[in-house]
This record gives structure tokens, sequence and C-alpha cells, in this order.
């Protein structure tokens, strides 16, 4: 049944992609963003849903980056994704809006879960330093949809999404995440006949990527399914850093040496997401393979690199 949707963050990477794939199911998506709907505002937050009506919220807004923002800017990162929350949440209950659909992070999980994280897993003992500060802020906004489903009756639903790539992300290395920062690496480099790239860390960690049009699409599943339990969202597959830079290296053509700057912290050492009850709930796995994906990230990159340089 076709829903009337707020999505926040509705023009950024990811929350584009969620629009697209809600869009082409038939259901009409709002997407308001500053200096109109300011969520740092509860007064700005509440006038733009009284005036969209929505029925259903999708919140993707966030303030994020790869680790070295989390692990720089801690403070804003948790200030500014937790008031968001709050404002949001408040305003939706006031407005009457039966569903809200929080976007979480895979940030959000215990940083020393042994294999595989099931969803099970996710309360289980304390974050990772390094993406502590991010990764609370989605356990936040899980307890807030609780809350709201006890108190006001308001369905909650949160995908716990794994690393995303893919086209019109954020590719300068201070505010990306790790496969937009190894692509600009090595495509500089290609460009200015550079000898070697420097990557940090050992590459040994071992990450699990999703393109961010197969995530987009298991959001607006999930949003359909009326499933309410935080379900993870991703492939299922380990990649080391390692693996990723050298199929970035050679999709980008470069032909140099990679140097691993190992002052540089790895983060949790293993981080891949156990996507049985995904793949169950949704009948469905994401279609598109990492190579697949990053070959159309990077040929997008390529062709726009003067915008996506200059985005912040």
């Amino acid at each position: 049944m076709p829903e009337r949707i707020l999505l926040t963050g509705g023009t950024g990477f990811f929350g584009r992609r969620i629009a697209e794939a809600l869009k082409a199911r038939g259901h009409t998506v709002v997407t308001p963003g500053r200096p109109d709907f300011d969520m740092m505002d509860p007064a700005s937050t509440l006038r733009t849903l009284e005036q969209v009506k929505p029925e259903t919220v999708v919140h993707s807004a966030a303030h994020y980056g790869g680790l070295g923002i989390c692990v720089a800017e801690p403070i804003p990162i948790f200030h500014r994704n937790v008031l968001m929350g709050v404002n949001l949440f408040d305003a939706a209950s006031k407005v009457g809006v039966k569903k809200i659909l929080a976007v979480g992070s895979a940030c959000a999980y215990p940083g020393q879960v042994a294999g595989d994280m099931k969803e099970s897993d996710f309360w289980s003992g304390p974050l990772h330093p390094s993406v502590e500060a991010y990764g609370f802020t989605k356990k936040v906004l899980e307890v807030a949809l609780r809350a709201y489903s006890r108190g006001q009756g308001i369905i909650g639903q949160m995908p716990i999404v794994t690393n995303l790539y893919g086209e019109n992300d954020v590719f300068g290395e201070y505010r990306s995440h790790v496969a937009a920062a190894l692509i600009k690496k090595f495509a500089d480099a290609v460009q200015s006949n550079a000898k070697q790239v420097v990557c940090w860390g050992t590459g040994a960690p071992v990450r699990e990527f999703i393109y961010s049009a197969d995530a987009a699409e298991a959001v607006a599943r999930l949003l359909e399914s009326g499933y309410t339990e935080p379900l993870n969202v991703g492939t299922g597959i380990g990649t080391t850093i390692k693996e990723l830079s050298e199929i970035v290296a050679r999709l980008t053509h470069f032909q140099g040496e990679i140097v691993w700057d190992t002052t540089k912290p790895d983060g949790v050492l293993r981080k891949v997401l156990d996507v049985s009850k995904m793949e169950s709930v949704l009948n469905w796995k994401p279609p598109t393979s990492l190579e697949a994906g990053l070959a159309k990230t990077i040929k997008w990159y390529l062709a726009n690199k003067a915008e996506a340089d200059a985005r912040q």
C-alpha cells in the first residue's frame, strides 16, 4: 500500500538511493532539507512535519564519517546525531506519524563479538572506542523506537547497515567511508603518476561492504515487510582492507606499490554481519558483487571527480 513518507537526509549519499527505491515502489517521498528543515531545531522539525503530514518517517540523516572523523570529533558526532533523533521522534509523535524506520549501523555492535554478528549480539558488550560516539547514537535510536512504540503505538523498524559504498559518496579521506577513501587515493595516484599509495593500518582488518543501491532496496523491502525487530543488512561476505585496496588498485589501473602506515589504527579486527535473518525476512539477497559495485562507483567518480572531491 503506497504511503506518504518523509525521508530525512534524502539528498545525501544513502538517502537519495533510499528515495529512489521507495519511489520505485509507488510511495510518495518528501525530502525536505536545510535551512527550512533544521533537525537541530525542535521548532523547525515540528513545523516541517506539520506541513508534510507524513504517515511514515524514514530517518537516514546523520553526521558521520570514516575512522578519522570518529576519532577526531566524538562530541559533535554524539551531540548532533542524538539531538536530531530526539527532535524528530518528538515531532513525529505530535503529528500522528504511524511508523518510523531509523537507519542503524554495524558500528553499534560491540567491539569484541566473536564470529559474524547476529542481531542478538547488539547489546552484548561495549562498543569499540574508535566508533563509540557514533555507534552509540544508533543504540539511542533503537531505544527510542521501542519507547515510542510502547508509549504512542508507533511502529518502529531498524535496518542495521554494514559499510556502504557507491556513487555520490563523500570521497575525501577525513569524512569518507573506507571504500570511497581508497578510490580517491588510487585515482589521485594514477592522475599524478605516483609510484606508491600509503594506506592506513596493516590491511588485516576484515570488513563487509554493500553497494548503496542494494542497501536501499533492503530498506524499502523492510519498510513493507511489517518486521519490527532490528535487522542486519549486508552481504555476509568479509573482505580484508588489503584485498579491497588491491581490487581498487586494479580497477583504477594503478601500477605502483601499496604501502601500509602501521602507526594508524586498524579499528575492530573483524566486522561482518550474519545476514541469515535478512535473507529469510526479506526473501532477498543483495545482487551486486563487490567488484561490480566498485567498478560502477569508480566509473562515476572519475566522471564527476572535481564535483565529488569538493564535497565536505
